[in-house]
Parts: C-alpha cells; structure tokens; sequence
C-alpha cells in the first residue's frame, strides 16, 4: 500500500537474512551445478564450479551486509520505493530551462 510504512527490523532479523541468503546462494548454485552435470555428463565438474561461485557470491554478500549492519549503514538507506527528489534552486528566474544563462 503506498501511504503505509513497514516497521523496522532488528539487527538480528537482519543478521538472520544475511545468513539465510548465503545459504540460498549456495544452494542455488549447487542445483544448477547437478542440472549441467545430468544435462551434459560432465561428472561432478560443474556441480564444483558452481558451489565453488555459490560460496564466493554468498560470502561476498553476507561480508558487505555485515560491514553495513556494523556501520549502521543499513539504517541510514533510503527506503525503497521512496524517490529521492531532486534540490530546486529558485534563483532569480533568468537562467534557462536547463540551467545556463
């Protein structure tokens, strides 16, 4: 709904999404992994590769959300949705539309 604001989460709930999302990252990974090995009789090559990258991205995000959460960054986001507007400069009125005189 567009006038309604959600409640905040806790730094827990934020701290749980954070792992839940590594886990997903992996596991993502690892089943397109097993569907190439099936699909093209690779062997357990591309299920490797591909927990391998799970756990690269997965680490990579659930790093960068930490370091945010820690910083208290994650706070401080705009929410989405809300549109940042840009500052207007009134002036005198004798510069064109797009700014120069």
């Amino acid at each position: 709904m567009p006038g309604k604001r959600q409640p905040q989460r806790g730094d827990a709930a934020r701290a749980y999404s954070l792992g839940f999302e590594l886990a997903c990252a992996v596991a993502g990974f690892v089943l397109v992994g097993l569907w190439i090995d099936r699909h093209y009789s690779s062997g357990p090559w591309a299920t490797l590769v591909c927990l391998f990258l799970g756990l690269i991205g997965g680490f990579y995000n659930l790093i960068r959300g930490a370091s945010r959460l820690s910083s208290g960054k994650a706070e401080r986001e705009p929410q989405p949705g809300a549109a940042a507007r840009p500052e207007h400069d009134a002036g005198d009125g004798a510069g064109s539309a797009d700014g120069r005189r």
